[in-house]
């Protein structure tokens, strides 16, 4: 081994060049794995700190409408886990449930003279801490939410208003002046963690407990509105499956006569804890992950590393001529075939630890990044002192990489012959696998970059494709508090004196974001009444103004005209094609069991109030509120002097409500959130993609460097007979280029389909330009042929006679 050991030594300092592509061909490729790997293993370990996670379940509903339209929601309605704990006391351990109080407006917290708004605040049932596992640092989950006006706290929150001190017993004010004693401070949630929140408020005395009564419990088991997450523990041996039956059960004991009146179906599943984030589809839930982008990334830290590998192997079977006269000599003093392999893959296993070596101190380097965190969307730590078993799996998959990217060199050197060897002959049956393999770098790194170039291209469609209405320009400001609300009126004729402000108009929701969906009736041609989902939109004076939104048939609301409060209704295209309506002017809308009913006033063109994944659904505009405490204000300003503009709307809005701060977002950047992840995703790819490139380039330098000097004299000859530098170097890339053209053709056929099965997730998506495969070829062939020809042109230059001479 100690000799073996000396031999790969004297190998690495001998063969400088060779080593350096070697070790930092597998350092990238090991780096990029290793980093990719542990974004994988924050994604697919979701919620698993959780002790109970194997038991812990979301319920999840199902509403059937009328008209065959079918709605999945991650929420359920307010006594629905309460009623089957307590009639199914055998099956379910516990359940606790969630009222996110914080979305679509951020919660404001106060101490003293301090004040700020938290993002993830919810109220919690008091056994939230039996459910899920929490760092307490100060307080008694036990205990902790079981009264009235109770809340309990991150560490982060604790931070902020009371520094390091133990805040139990002290109080925090929420929005609508209720003081509440903190009760509990708990350490931050982990990032994979699918429901992350910061503050806590007790059920208890909030007004939304499970009612008492068996019939408040029953008229609330329909009611969505509260977007409560509920979550149940089974107990230990339940059986997951058997909730379907108890489920069907429930509806039918307690629900069916109020589905039939309002002509739906209902059905709940359990949805375990740990798939919650990799799941997507479901209506108002929390941010997820996406499992195609999960396959992405595994398929791409597998092609780096396989693309890395693969060098080795060209690197190693090329070199072959170097080695040949020592291999000879080595079986002619006795040497077995098995003592030379394992001396070859000791050295491709010293390799691959000098890879791992350098791959960790890159990954170390990188990750403390701040803008490598942006890109992931997270932070990652690889800590390996502080996780011995991530230590020895990182030195094991170092090992394992050696032995398998070594395997072949090892078992293709010591097949030569010993006379032959001696002599310089060896076997050049290696020659069509490192082609092969040449054929696979290039396919893997031009597809990667077709998918890259395919994915902007989606991107860029979605960015300038128009909405139906005007993003640019529009500020979303929030009204806090009743007083505020119902000064509405008076707040939109004050901002519309300051200079720069075009519009303003005021919503219930942000688009984009989720409206509510709702089930009504509508007047048919026939004059029947018919069943119908849609989703409801609640808007002030203006909107469709302000919004830039254009009116196909009738007319806007009219302040003017009490009618149009509440007992108007404007409707968008798609509706009346639902419809079939010939003339939709005049046709009543009944909302719900049909206590709101009205005529339609005006049409509206389709716009894209959702997601470009979604397509449109018929929708239905109200001028009316709900009487909720906070809205959105839409104000339309002028592109020029808009910090100016907003520096006044502040300072106008810090007057009427010297409550609250004053907080904004731009319309347009609001919607381009919505496409973060796929922005994430394609630079990711197009990072890795040009790291391929680069690696498998690495690798065909050095096998350009081993062709050319293998055929100096063949060149020398070339020259003498008149050959240009041109043509030699044509002559040793022509076969490459080949290779390059053919892996492009496999690559362009992957990406295709890849980009089909990607672009299924949206309901706008643009056309598949064959032009932008092409261009991913391209480059990889230029980058080729630059690579080999660099190399190939100091050889075509060099003096004939020298090359002639060369041994």
């Amino acid at each position: 081994m100690k000799r073996y050991l000396k031999i790969a030594l004297r190998l690495l300092a001998r063969e400088k060049l060779y080593t350096l592509l070697n070790v930092s061909g597998l350092a990238l490729g090991f780096a990029c794995c290793l980093m990719l790997s542990l974004y994988l293993w924050s994604e697919l370990t979701y919620d698993r700190h959780h002790v109970n996670h194997a038991r812990i379940y979301r319920i999840d509903t199902q509403i059937a409408y009328g008209d065959g339209r079918t709605s999945d929601f991650a929420i359920t309605s307010n006594p629905l886990g309460a009623m089957l704990a307590e009639e199914n006391p055998g099956y379910f351990k516990s359940f606790t449930r969630f009222l996110c109080v914080s979305r679509p407006h951020p919660a404001l917290l106060r101490h003293d003279d301090q004040k700020a708004y938290w993002n993830d605040v919810y109220l919690a049932d008091e056994n939230v801490f039996e459910v899920f596992t929490h760092h307490v640092v100060y307080g008694d989950p036990r205990t902790a939410l079981s009264q009235p006006n109770s809340l309990a706290i991150s560490r982060r929150v604790a931070q902020r208003y009371f520094g390091n001190e133990n805040p139990i017993g002290r109080t925090l004010t929420t929005d609508d002046g209720t003081a509440r004693n903190v009760t509990l401070v708990f350490e931050e949630l982990p990032e994979n963690s699918h429901l992350r929140y910061d503050v806590l408020i007790a059920f208890k005395g909030a007004g939304t407990e499970v009612p008492k009564d068996f019939t408040q419990r029953l008229q609330q088991l329909l009611a969505m509105g509260n977007f409560l997450y509920t979550y149940v523990v089974l107990k230990d041996g339940a059986d997951p499956r058997e909730y379907a039956r108890i489920s069907e059960t429930f509806a039918e004991k307690h629900l069916k006569f109020g589905l039939q009146v309002a002509n739906i179906k209902w059905k709940t599943w359990l949805e375990p804890l740990t798939d919650i984030h990799l799941n997507s589809g479901l209506e108002y839930d929390l941010p997820h992950g996406n499992r195609i982008y999960l396959y992405a990334f595994a398929a791409v830290a597998a092609f780096i590393l396989l693309v890395a590998c693969i060098n080795y192997v060209n690197l190693a079977t090329a070199r072959a001529a170097q080695r040949t006269r020592a291999i000879g000599l080595r079986k002619i003093l006795g040497a077995g075939r098995g003592s030379l392999i394992a001396q070859f893959l000791g050295e491709s296993v010293l390799f691959a630890l000098l890879a791992t070596v350098l791959g960790v101190m890159l990954v170390e380097m990188l990750l403390s990044l701040p803008a490598v965190s942006a890109l992931f969307g997270k932070s990652m730590t690889l800590d390996l002192f502080g996780r011995p078993w991530l230590a020895l799996g990182v030195l094991a998959f170092g090992v394992i990489i050696g032995l398998l990217a070594g395997l072949y060199p090892a078992v293709y050197l010591s097949s030569f012959l010993p006379l032959t060897a001696l002599v310089g002959r060896y076997q050049r049956g290696g020659m069509r696998l490192r082609e092969a393999l040449v054929f696979v770098q290039f396919a893997i790194s031009i597809g990667v970059i077709s998918c890259t170039l395919l994915m902007g291209q989606q991107m860029r469609f979605i960015a300038d494709k128009g909405l139906g209405f005007d993003k640019k320009n529009r500020v979303l400001l929030t009204l806090r508090g009743r007083e505020l609300v119902e000064r509405e009126k008076v707040v939109a004729a004050e901002l519309q004196k300051i200079p720069g402000v075009i519009g303003v108009a005021t919503s219930s929701f942000i688009m984009g974001r989720d409206i509510p969906a709702s089930m009504g009736k509508a007047q048919g041609n026939d004059g029947a009444m018919t069943d119908l989902g849609f989703s409801m939109l609640f808007v002030g004076d203006n909107f469709i103004p302000a919004m830039g939104i254009e009116v196909e048939q009738g007319r806007d609301f009219s302040r003017r005209l009490l009618t149009d409060v509440g007992s108007s209704y404007i409707v968008n295209e798609t509706f009346v094609r639902r419809m079939g309506w010939d003339n939709p002017i005049g046709k009543r809308i009944a909302i719900g069991t049909g206590a709101f009913e009205g005529p339609v006033i005006g049409v509206v063109k389709d716009f894209n109030y959702k997601s470009l994944r979604e397509g449109v659904e018929p929708l239905l505009i109200v001028r009316d509120f709900d009487g909720a405490p906070q809205r959105f204000m839409v104000v339309n300003v002028a592109p020029a002097g808009i910090r100016a503009t907003l520096q006044k709307v502040g300072k106008l809005l810090a007057e009427l409500d010297p409550v609250h701060p004053f907080e904004y977002t731009f319309l347009d950047e609001d919607l381009d959130r919505l496409y973060v992840s796929e922005e994430r995703l394609m630079k990711l790819i197009g990072i890795f993609a040009a790291i391929c490139i680069l690696v498998a380039c690495l690798g065909l330098f050095g096998l350009a460097a081993s062709a050319t000097q293998q055929r100096t004299k063949e060149i020398g000859v070339r020259k003498v007979l008149g050959a240009s530098t041109l043509s030699i170097i044509l002559l040793l890339s022509r076969r490459v280029l080949v290779l390059v053209a053919a892996g492009a053709v496999v690559a362009s056929i992957i990406a295709w389909l890849a980009m089909q099965q990607w672009l299924s997730g949206f309901a706008y998506r643009a056309w598949l330009n064959p032009a932008w495969m092409l261009l991913a070829a391209l480059g990889a062939g230029t980058v080729a042929l630059l690579t080999i020809g660099l190399q190939s042109w100091r050889t075509a230059r060099g003096d004939p006679v020298e090359a002639l001479r060369y041994e």
